[in-house]
């Protein structure tokens, strides 16, 4: 049976501003003017006097986890060996961990370093559930359950907001609600200190517009739609220029028309100055692979970082992503590849941290749709469910692996079905939860943020200190 928590303020009035129909621009402005009111009431973290950033690595496709950390004592290698038939890694060719439980895959050298200086650590057993899930409940259906399992949209989705869209309508994702809330710590909170080096995506939308897609390239370009260099010459390019600024200099009557005209404004005036902040940013002499998409993103959210005081930043949270994740054939090798680009671009970023005297105050995490099943299908794997996730950064409880290890026996007790579909032991929200706890939120806030963190016994999974 799901448990349940009261409803708070807050919650009641994000539901009434749903709910409620308006008939005009201004009513829905009111709406929202209510709900932001209430998430601030409730949400003050202005007493805030440290620095932290989250930083989220999303491996699109849904890596195979069960490659990537491997069994490394004898016996336990021996029953994974077993089960992953054609498609097993040599014992000889892994990283061990420290314990020697557990060992790397081949492809994540540094990863392992990191992980022997206690630098770096791994939540097992995560995946997306609702509320706890076993195989005997899984199977006479007396559980709630993510709609559609094994999808990647539907499973991305939920890893990224708790939940599913329902009627098209997309929930917002938990980094945006965090950064909602946080944002009281910043010195202008109406500013954006959500930041994507990897296009839009659920997770960073929150209720307040608070995010803001970057260049990993560039970092910010500007509007140039109408700036003098780029209107073609001629006898009327200053008239159309002196046209254009007088329409955004403008008052009129029109809500429509005065909503655009500052929505323009405001943005350039953003831009404009994010511009200019990002070319002081301190220059990063650590050195990062070439042709890594990942390692690009990864140097623009340094940079982002270095600026954290001249933007007045104290709580920031990035995005960044890597595809190619879906290995259903040719794993072996590219799978590899995949790691190996995570491996040097992780490196490299948390080398960056510590040139820049802030690797206890940036905490790096890995997420992905879902894990692979432990059987094969001849070179490839399939879509899954539970799986690793790697967290790193000083103020991680690095050299361990934490939470109860998967039962990696196909059609054992931990398997849903029959192919090594593990059912996860923790939920996406608690994982969720234990990095939220160290952005310093509440517990109240939490349980917002994360719908579905009342259903489990604790919010903290333990990995962070």
């Amino acid at each position: 049976m799901i448990k349940k928590h009261s409803q708070s303020r807050r919650s009641f009035l994000k539901k009434l501003s749903v709910g409620v129909g308006s008939s005009s621009l201004l009513a829905t402005q009111g709406k929202l003017q209510l709900m932001n009111a209430a998430i601030a009431a409730d949400s003050d973290y202005s007493h805030f006097d440290d620095h932290k950033s989250l930083v989220c690595v999303f491996l699109l496709g849904g890596n195979d986890a069960f490659n990537t950390m491997i069994p490394y004592e004898q016996s336990a290698y021996q029953k994974y060996q077993a089960a992953r038939t054609g498609m097993a890694l040599s014992r000889n060719s892994l990283h061990a961990l420290k314990g020697g439980e557990q060992a790397f895959h081949s492809s994540l050298p540094d990863l392992q370093q990191l992980y022997n200086d206690d630098k770096l650590a791994v939540a097992t057993n995560i995946g997306a559930i609702i509320e706890p899930t076993s195989r005997q409940t899984f199977k006479n259906k007396s559980v709630q359950l993510p709609p559609d399992l094994f999808s990647h949209s539907h499973q991305q989705e939920f890893w990224e907001t708790g939940t599913t869209a329902k009627n098209s309508v997309h929930p917002p994702g938990w980094g945006g609600r965090m950064i909602d809330m946080l944002a009281s710590a910043n010195s202008n909170p109406t500013e954006p200190s959500m930041f994507s080096l990897a296009g839009n995506s659920v997770w960073q939308k929150g209720i307040k517009p608070l995010d803001f897609v970057l260049n990993p390239y560039e970092g910010v370009t500007q509007i140039r739609s109408f700036t003098p260099d780029v209107w073609p010459n001629g006898p009327h390019k200053e008239s159309r220029i002196a046209a254009w600024n007088r329409i955004k200099a403008s008052s009129s009557s029109s809500l429509l028309q005065q909503h655009m005209t500052s929505t323009y404004n405001s943005t350039e005036e953003r831009i404009n100055s994010l511009i200019e902040q990002i070319a002081q940013a301190q220059e990063i002499t650590t050195e990062y692979p070439s042709d890594n998409e990942l390692a690009v993103e990864l140097k623009m959210a340094a940079k982002m970082i270095s600026i954290r005081e001249n933007l007045g930043q104290k709580r920031q949270i990035f995005f960044v992503a890597l595809g190619g994740w879906d290995t259903h054939g040719n794993q072996l090798a590219d799978h590899a590849e995949r790691l190996g680009k995570l491996n040097d671009a992780l490196k490299s970023f948390y080398d960056t941290t510590v040139e820049l005297g802030i690797a206890d105050s940036v905490t790096t995490f890995t997420a992905s749709e879902f894990g692979r099943t432990m059987s094969i299908n001849g070179d490839g794997t399939d879509h899954a469910w539970a799986g690793h996730n790697i967290i790193m950064g000083d103020a991680v409880k690095g050299g361990q692996v934490h939470g109860e290890p998967i039962n990696l026996t196909i059609d054992g007790p931990d398997d849903a079905q029959d192919t090594g579909r593990f059912i996860p032991k923790y939920g996406v929200d608690q994982y969720g939860a234990t990095l939220a706890k160290w952005m310093g939120m509440s517990d109240s806030d939490m349980n917002e943020i994360f719908p579905n963190l009342s259903n489990f016994d604790t919010n903290d999974l333990g990995f962070m200190s």
